[in-house]
């Protein structure tokens, strides 16, 4: 019987594969790749150590008026307040997905009702807008009240604070997606904590704010400037911070940690000259030597960012004329490493940043002016926006399965539907000293 037995447990196994075994083990659910990185949250409503504090009592450095001045609002005892018809005032940065703390307080000696007491408004990319008011015992129309999104959405409950006491958001926001004719890929959602209760849960905004008529979306850059509002009230504000979500940081600005280098003389991994050197923050790439920086991670459907400029080196055969590098995409992993590999390259070329050269015969179509150089097919960017040699530079790259987007200082200079839509970042190294300080990816 014990000889039957043992028979039947070795048919049992043999005919599940242990796998029926398997199942049990914990560890196949276990996942220890990537590890979160550490953030120490701050005391209080303090901004945690990830945090870009935008407004913390002492100067309004982060900000400019919406034509590029400084702002007229007023900042006494670390409090900073709307100065009345000085206009509304808008972040130097641009954001995208993020969480938003903001501190804000109307007026204690209450005037007028309805719209017109302590109104302002904070605005995700200077255009959705979580509305601000004094919402203490003052009815108005249930979504321009305190909490709402403005003329979109009510807010659960009305969390006001009586006047002229601090009162506080905490804003979770999800950037929309565009396609390539314009059309919404996904719109933004918002999630809104007011005085520590929960207002809006994660609801789509709509469009645009719109004062009259119904919201609707218009195009716009991936990126843009958090908005402040003014209303012609003196609302007040304080202890201002943002936290970036999503963002992976491709370059981590201490090492070449998930990169690896390829030249065409000394192959992968080989750079005994230190051609690719990271000093002071940034990838100084010497230039002297033919190829390029790549990631070991493939990538698809994402937004690009890479802040780069030039040095002042040149090196044979480009010892003179323009300064070329390029910031290559789409590398797939089953292509051989080589100078160049196929691939779509957004030209990083003085006066001409944002170009499109197919690489290998891979191929974009644009409705843009192209020609065929060096046997690729090379497409125009719309106009040069770069910035003086030795002043840095902003590329945004989207990639949208095979629709490609080129952004130049916050300019859109070139598009298209490519055949490749998947694959390693390279960072060019072609006779040109260059520097680039910032490689950041999010998610699309």
């Amino acid at each position: 019987m014990s000889q039957l037995k043992n028979t039947l447990l070795i048919l049992l196994l043999s005919a599940c594969g242990y796998n029926c075994f398997a199942q049990n083990d914990p560890k196949l659910t276990e996942v220890w790749d990537p590890e979160p990185a550490l953030v120490t949250p701050g005391i209080g409503n303090g901004p945690p150590s990830d945090a870009i504090v935008l407004f913390d009592g002492k100067n309004l450095d982060q900000w400019t008026n919406q034509k590029g001045m400084p702002p007229g609002w007023v900042i006494k005892d670390g409090v900073l307040t709307v100065k009345p018809g000085s206009g509304s005032i808008i972040t130097k940065r641009n954001f995208a997905d993020c969480q938003l703390h903001v501190e804000w307080r109307s007026p204690a000696i209450v005037k007028g009702e309805g719209q017109e007491r302590g109104n302002s408004g904070v605005l995700l990319q200077s255009r959705y807008e979580l509305q601000i008011l004094d919402s203490y015992k003052n009815r108005t129309y249930s979504n321009g009240q305190a909490g709402a999104i403005y003329k979109q959405h009510v807010p659960l409950v009305n969390a006001s604070l009586k006047p002229g006491e601090w009162q506080k958001y905490d804003i979770f926001y999800t950037a929309p997606r565009f396609n390539l004719d314009s059309t919404i890929k996904t719109p933004a959602y918002i999630t809104v904590v007011h005085n520590g209760i929960l207002v809006q849960n994660h609801v789509e905004i709509k469009g645009t704010v719109a004062h009259v008529g119904q919201p609707k979306y218009q195009k716009h850059p991936f990126t843009q400037p958090l908005m402040l509002q003014e209303h012609e009230f003196p609302v007040s504000f304080r202890n201002i911070w943002i936290r970036e979500i999503n963002v992976q940081k491709l370059f981590n600005g201490k090492d070449k940690t998930g990169w690896y280098t390829y030249l065409d003389t000394l192959g992968k991994d080989n750079d005994i000259h230190n051609n690719f050197a990271v000093e002071n923050g940034a990838v100084h790439v010497m230039g002297k030597y033919f190829g390029y920086m790549s990631t070991k991670k493939s990538y698809a459907n994402y937004y690009l960012k890479v802040v780069f400029k030039w040095g002042t080196k040149q090196y044979a055969p480009r010892q003179t004329g323009k300064r070329d590098a390029g910031i290559l995409y789409h590398f797939a992993e089953t292509e051989k490493d080589t100078v160049w590999p196929k691939s779509i390259e957004c030209q990083v070329q003085e006066e001409d940043c944002g170009d499109i050269w197919c690489v290998q015969h891979s191929n974009v179509d644009s409705p843009n002016k192209w020609e065929t150089a060096w046997d690729q097919k090379h497409i125009f960017r719309t106009a040069n926006f770069e910035n003086p040699r030795g002043e840095w530079n902003t590329i945004e790259i989207i990639c949208n399965g095979n629709q490609i987007e080129h952004y130049v200082n916050g300019h859109l200079v070139n598009w298209g539907k490519a055949s490749l839509s998947e694959g390693k970042i390279l960072l060019q190294s072609e006779g040109a000293e260059i520097f680039y300080k910032s490689v950041e990816l999010i998610p699309l």
